[in-house]
């Protein structure tokens, strides 16, 4: 950074010279504290940007409240009459907190009874304590649960207690979820997991294979449904459901207990149409291996959208890097582009839909629905080291980095969205190729296949040959279906790791009615072992992506409070 100035209520830090920080008298924690916004130059290409984002502190503060009064209410209480509290922290409704202590060290389990056995939620926390705060998780809607709990001592002695816990009524806006196939032998089982639908604005949910919703968060969401390194959800949402737009971006967990909250420019967000609300971070967010937040953002210039990358740092919510794809892209892309129109009039040439990280060779692979595109950047450089797309309108500068579709089944994909790299040991072992699993939407939007554009659309695994710059179509599923499952928008296509079955989005079906999720199998002739239907749902409630997620991640430990 050349010069930084970060305003604050009361106080001015500024950057002087690179890597040259001078504060005086100013903790971390009171930067953190006192920080309303920031606006950084980026040193990658000078390029300062008209986006604000920093730290809110006022949502933590009052949770910190929330905390301070479940300890103090919960003190004194027994396996034999614990605390019971429903949602907590007022954004996750079907879930709980039982708080507890024993007379010796005691490691404890618990048990969600499902409707069925096959849909039971239990865990073990395996520490052994005397003082006990046991997230609950996996609540049915409208319905007294049922929950087992029992503590065991070091010296084996096993104390239980079954408690009830009764839930409301779900709100208006949720989904129905019909299940239209589970093989439960065949599909993918993830201990305490769910299938969770993402959706464009309005709730997310998590639902069980019988199609029970399990889990919502009351807070509404928006793209942004990512599973942290450390069991923690990066979430898109509002500080108030009624707001216009989608302007905190949340570190939380399932419990809905936050950790982070970043404020996102308002002034410079936009929407995609006039019935959903606005948004800055308007498609993908991912953690890179620093721990800091790379984000979708628009450039807030008031021409172009959805064509530009921030990184914020993790700890303070400053912007610490921008790319603009308009340095890297030809200038024509943009400037003549008029193959879609807005009702705001901005220009969206690009729609950037998607992010991954390649950490082996710290490069990242994005997703550009208007121009049929998904290419990789060199994270260091910014510079293009690859591009997968139709080769048709290229200037010949940009040829050399095109990737040659080989074998007589092979497509360039259209208008598709969310690649993901698939595991070397699910791939072929080489370490000069890359495979990728994504959503094919199969739109022609400004490059490809006229004649096939928009009769289908299908999950498919592309594997790119870094070295000769070629690739192939090594497995697909949709062209079977036909129009019935063809999505003009959204989609995803999740590897499941047990299985090697892939967990396929078809998002925005008959028109944007209905969401068919579908899981099959990685086999040539791919099998159906999953399927669920989300319908009655308003304008943007739909199934955005669609993931597969425990409700206790490996890496998730739960405290009421941080600061215990």
């Amino acid at each position: 950074m050349k010069k930084v100035i970060l305003s604050m209520i009361g106080v001015v830090v500024i950057v002087l010279a690179v890597n040259q920080i001078f504060v005086s008298k100013i903790s971390i924690e009171q930067v953190k504290s006192k920080l309303k916004a920031t606006v950084y130059t980026s040193s990658d290409n000078n390029k300062k940007t008209n986006i604000q984002t920093g730290i809110d502190t006022s949502i933590l503060n009052t949770q910190k409240k929330v905390e301070s009064d479940i300890l103090s209410e919960s003190k004194g209480s027994t396996l034999e009459k614990p605390y019971i509290k429903l949602d907590p922290f007022g954004n996750s409704p079907l879930s709980a907190i039982v708080i507890f202590d024993t007379p010796s060290d005691s490691k404890v389990s618990f048990k969600v009874k499902g409707k069925d056995s096959s849909v039971d939620i239990k865990d073990t926390i395996d520490k052994y304590e005397t003082h006990h705060e046991i997230p609950i998780l996996g609540l049915y809607p409208d319905y007294k649960n049922t929950v087992e709990i029992t503590s065991t001592s070091k010296s084996g002695e096993v104390t239980s207690n079954t408690i009830t816990i009764q839930t409301g009524k779900l709100p208006k806006y949720i989904p129905a979820v019909t299940i239209k196939k589970a093989d439960k032998e065949n599909m993918e089982i993830v201990k305490n997991g769910l299938t969770f639908t993402v959706p464009s604005t309005k709730y997310p949910i998590g639902f069980d294979a019988n199609g029970d919703i399990r889990w919502y968060s009351s807070r509404y969401n928006s793209h942004v449904f990512k599973l942290l390194k450390n069991g923690h959800l990066l979430f898109l949402s509002k500080d108030s459901n009624s707001g216009n737009a989608y302007n905190r971006l949340f570190e939380i967990d399932f419990t809905g207990k936050a950790y982070n909250v970043y404020k996102l420019s308002q002034t410079n967000s936009m929407s995609e149409t006039s019935d959903i609300e606005k948004t800055l971070v308007h498609h993908d967010a991912i953690e890179l291996p620093s721990g800091n937040l790379l984000l979708t953002v628009s450039d807030g210039g008031g021409r172009y959208v959805e064509d530009t990358m921030i990184e914020m740092d993790r700890r303070t919510g400053s912007i610490v890097k921008t790319i603009d794809l308009k340095d890297i892209l030809p200038k024509s892309f943009y400037e003549n582009y008029d193959n879609t129109k807005r009702d705001d009039g901005l220009i969206d040439w690009f729609h950037q839909n998607a992010l991954v990280y390649d950490d082996r060779d710290n490069s990242i692979i994005i997703s550009g629905r208007n121009q049929d595109m998904v290419m990789k950047l060199d994270y260091k450089t910014n510079k293009i080291v690859w591009i997968l797309a139709d080769p048709t309108g290229w200037p010949k500068e940009y040829q050399k980095y095109l990737i040659k579709g080989v074998g007589d089944n092979f497509k360039y994909t259209g208008g598709q969205h969310a690649p993901i790299i698939l595991p070397e040991t699910a791939a072929d072992n080489n370490k000069d190729t890359v495979d990728l699993l994504l959503f094919d939407n199969n739109v022609a939007v400004s490059r490809g296949n006229q004649s096939l554009s928009e009769k289908y659309s299908a999950g498919s695994q592309y594997r790119i040959n870094e070295k000769t710059k070629t690739a192939e179509l090594v497995w697909t599923y949709g062209s079977e279906r036909g129009t019935s499952l063809f999505s003009n928008i959204i989609g995803s296509n999740r590897f499941m790791p047990n299985t090697g079955n892939r967990l396929i989005d078809f998002g925005w079906i008959d028109s944007g009615t209905k969401s068919d999720i579908v899981e099959v199998t990685d086999e040539a002739q791919p099998r159906v072992v999953f399927e669920a239907i989300l319908s009655d749902f308003p304008t943007g409630s739909w199934a955005y992506r669609a993931e597969r997620f425990s409700l206790y991640p490996d890496n998730w430990v739960f405290k009421v409070s941080d600061e215990e």
